[in-house]
């Protein structure tokens, strides 16, 4: 594990494994571990955890985006010594990865889109319960924010279709740095990787 630093942002990078060069990057919320328990032996992995994510600080830079996370996860494989490479990731890291792919063509030999939450859209519908789930903690605090969801249409309705889901978006309140994550959950989840299909 290292380090890179963007914008007052320490961000916590790690490149393990020998073969083939994959840049491969987590999902919103996740960090390294997600990466490590499923990404597949035999390769070269370089991940960046995002900011906010893991262990890598938020820095300056306002609001976040998938432009912010791709120049960073970019400017990882540099410090890597990469000029081509494969890039994946699941859901948000998906979309990461889509945009490095139409954004830097002759850097990215291949794309591996693990469960993508975005494609060409901005703030997809799969996205509101994040979208409340940060609003409620940017407003009202973790604790009664966390109570409030919980009562919620949004988390009767997950609790049925997707209890694994829920489970995620009430992690999110019980997170440490709750109130300033909830800013990269809200500005992320209303974003997109700005490409077009």
């Amino acid at each position: 594990m290292g380090t890179l630093l963007r914008d007052g942002a320490t961000l916590h990078m790690t490149d393990t494994g020998e073969g083939l060069a994959v840049v491969f990057q987590h999902g919103l919320g996740g960090g390294e571990a997600q990466v490590a328990q499923t990404f597949p032996a035999g390769f070269r992995r370089i991940t960046l955890e995002c900011r906010g994510h893991g262990g890598s600080g938020l820095g300056k830079r306002r609001p976040f985006s998938f432009e912010i996370f791709a120049d960073d996860v970019l400017a990882a494989a540099d410090r890597a010594g990469l000029d081509r490479f494969v890039a994946g990731g699941v859901s948000m890291g998906a979309a990461i990865a889509l945009r490095l792919a139409c954004r830097h063509p002759r850097r990215v030999a291949a794309l591996v889109l693990v469960r993508p939450a975005w494609t060409f859209s901005p703030a997809p519908q799969n996205m509101r319960p994040i979208t409340e789930a940060a609003e409620l903690i940017l407003e009202h605090g973790a604790d009664k924010g966390r109570t409030i969801f919980a009562r919620s249409d949004t988390a009767t309705r997950l609790y049925r279709e997707a209890p694994d889901n829920l489970a995620s978006l009430l992690g999110y309140f019980d997170r440490p740095d709750a109130k300033g994550f909830a800013q990269v959950l809200a500005d992320i989840a209303s974003d997109g990787p700005g490409v077009s299909d």
